[in-house]
């Protein structure tokens, strides 16, 4: 899975794999392993970094849960946000008569499974707008910010490319 992740102004895209040895990590095409992290009792991980480990504490913020905070022993807690890459660039802003409108766009290809919203509702961040299914996986598709529905141009059924608009707000 491709993550884009975020520390101190600097975005990353990052791979994240499965393995035996834990979650390996590695920058997007790069050749090697950069890191691996296996769990241990939550929230503590042990992270390699070719042959030095440490213990690190990753703790999702209880406001924003793409953010996590980061303590590695002796350091002072740092924060990354995480974004899964494939909806990273769902939400566009754009100007119309100098007012900013957020559109929130079709990551891929699907047929939209459920609305739960429409026209007039206010949003929060983190909030579920749709469900849309793409290879027989139903994805949540979440305001990123707080806003005011005001178009919701699909229904339940409607099939849409990836770049379709889903919601405007």
């Amino acid at each position: 899975m491709r993550y884009q992740v975020e520390i101190q102004g600097q975005t990353v895209e990052v791979e994240v794999e499965q393995s035996v040895r834990g979650l390996e990590v590695r920058v997007a095409g790069g050749p090697q392993r950069l890191a691996a992290l296996t769990p241990r009792p939550a929230p503590l991980h042990t992270l390699s970094l070719g042959d030095r480990r440490c213990e690190v504490a990753l703790e999702e913020d209880p406001d924003d849960p793409a953010q996590l905070q980061l303590s590695l022993p002796g350091r002072p807690a740092f924060a990354a946000r995480v974004v899964d890459a494939r909806f990273a660039g769902l939400a566009h802003r754009e100007h119309a008569g100098g007012k900013k409108l957020k559109r929130v766009k079709s990551p891929m290809p699907g047929v939209v499974v459920e609305v739960r919203i429409e026209p007039g509702d206010e949003v929060q961040p983190g909030e579920v707008l749709l469900i849309l299914e793409a290879m027989k996986m139903q994805n949540e598709i979440r305001a990123e910010g707080q806003g005011v529905v005001k178009a919701v141009p699909v229904s339940a059924g409607d099939s849409v490319a990836a770049g379709a608009l889903l919601v405007e707000f």
